[in-house]
């Protein structure tokens, strides 16, 4: 099961994205491709459940269903370690 460093979470009030959450992830062209693919698989099509841009931290995922970003939250992400 793939596991992402999580570093922000929001909720929005947008009129069709109800959550944000930040991950790492690489910055390598095939570290992007491979999380696109594996976010697809899990999720559908980008667009209408979920969207992506990438950061200086690695990718920004907006949700529209509260529940694929809670299963994305709980079961896809880890805290970083504290320093």
């Amino acid at each position: 099961m793939n596991k992402f460093k999580h570093r922000y979470t929001k909720e929005l009030n947008d009129t069709h994205w109800s959550w944000i959450i930040t991950v790492e992830v690489g910055d390598k062209p095939h570290e992007k491709r491979k999380f696109l693919e594996w976010m697809t698989k899990e999720f559908g099509e980008q667009g209408t459940r979920w969207s992506i841009r990438w950061s200086m931290l690695g990718v920004d995922i907006r949700f529209h269903e509260p529940k694929d970003y809670f299963r994305f939250s709980m079961f896809h992400t880890i805290e970083p370690e504290k320093y």
